[in-house]
């Protein structure tokens, strides 16, 4: 339902005041601070329909309004201004990066601690999913007595050692043929293509059939081995700076909630299904401990793929116009980086 002009910057002033004092917003304040072309007693008017409607609430009679999990939604989708961080802040956030990380889960650490203390909400994010996670180079050698290690290169630049042992004899030339051959079989193949990838040695070789067999379901394991979505959280005291979830019970509650990883990445995962950045306010979210929290969150890509989320939490008295910029540069920069990394 739209609100009009009128009700539309009464219900934004409201929530932005709400944002900054974390107080009930009282219609004399209204009146005094800005200039709506109307006389306090249709400002009271207009609050008090508002609250009928359902876009805000009082949490006593005697106290001002306050905004529902209705009216942040109205204000997030039509009457938000367009999030943006100033370039001051975007030199600062790009400086704190190391240059030299090629470890994805470090980078993925360190975009979560600097989200965190940009937004100043607790940041999460999710590895890299299997299947958007390819083999970048695989090499194999010799070490020692009836022992090789292949070594397995990631698109995420993750490094994967295993060793394996093998009967016969085979040279150390050919140890190297052979790795150079699964390494041009198996480059830029991912979880969901492995099994159709044309294997085979050439009529030289087939005498160490069965050690290339051995290398191959090894192979598989290297690639197998990224499966385990992880979720990273950083920044959980944040949630204690907030004056609503001072009640020691009730921070305790979401604080356990955001060591349950299997809920966050069910909230994360509603990220992978749309484009843009997708806001979750308050009863919008389906685990009760949470809902008293917002979250922010959209989609990082290696590449044109899709492979994980980021995003943050905190109390649905949010400042989601900073906390959507926040995001999206954080996510389009660890996009950046994970697609320079997988490129090498």
């Amino acid at each position: 339902m739209e609100l009009g002009e009128r009700r539309s910057k009464i219900l934004a002033a409201v929530v932005n005041d709400y944002v900054r004092t974390a107080e009930p917003v009282a219609s004399e304040i209204l009146a005094t601070k800005y200039d709506f072309g109307i006389k306090p007693a249709m400002i009271r008017h207009e609050l008090a329909t508002m609250s009928e409607m359902g876009y805000l609430k009082q949490p006593h009679t005697s106290a001002g309004r306050v905004p529902s999990d209705r009216g942040y939604r109205y204000y997030v989708d039509v009457l938000m201004p367009k999030p943006r961080l100033r370039p001051s802040e975007v030199r600062q956030i790009v400086s704190r990066f190391d240059p030299y990380e090629s470890e994805v889960e470090n980078l993925i650490h360190q975009t979560c601690r600097i989200l965190a203390g940009l937004a100043q909400y607790t940041s999460l994010a999710t590895s890299p999913h299997m299947d958007a996670v390819s083999i970048r180079h695989v090499a194999l050698s010799g070490i020692g007595d009836k022992k090789l290690l292949l070594v397995t290169v990631l698109s995420t630049s993750q490094v994967d050692h295993r060793i394996l042992d093998y009967q016969g004899d085979i040279g150390w030339a050919d140890i190297t043929a052979m790795g150079n051959i699964i390494n041009e079989q198996f480059r830029g193949v991912d979880i969901a293509g492995f099994d159709s990838v044309q294997t085979g040695l050439p009529d030289n070789m087939l005498r160490f059939e069965d050690i290339y067999r051995k290398v191959i379901a090894m192979l598989r394991q290297a690639l197998h081995s990224v499966s385990d979505t992880q979720v990273y959280v950083d920044g959980a005291a944040h949630i204690l700076k907030q004056p609503e979830f001072a009640n020691t019970k009730r921070v305790a509650a979401i604080l356990e909630a955001l060591e349950q990883r299997t809920v966050l990445f069910q909230v994360l995962s509603a990220a992978l299904l749309g484009k843009d950045v997708t806001v979750i306010i308050g009863s919008e979210n389906r685990f009760a401990e949470l809902q008293e929290c917002s979250f922010v969150t959209t989609n990082y890509r290696i590449g044109d793929r899709v492979c994980g989320s980021i995003g943050v939490v905190g109390p649905t008295r949010m400042d989601y116009r900073r906390a959507v910029a926040a995001v999206q540069f954080m996510a389009s920069n660890l996009s950046q980086m994970l697609t320079q990394m997988s490129v090498g």
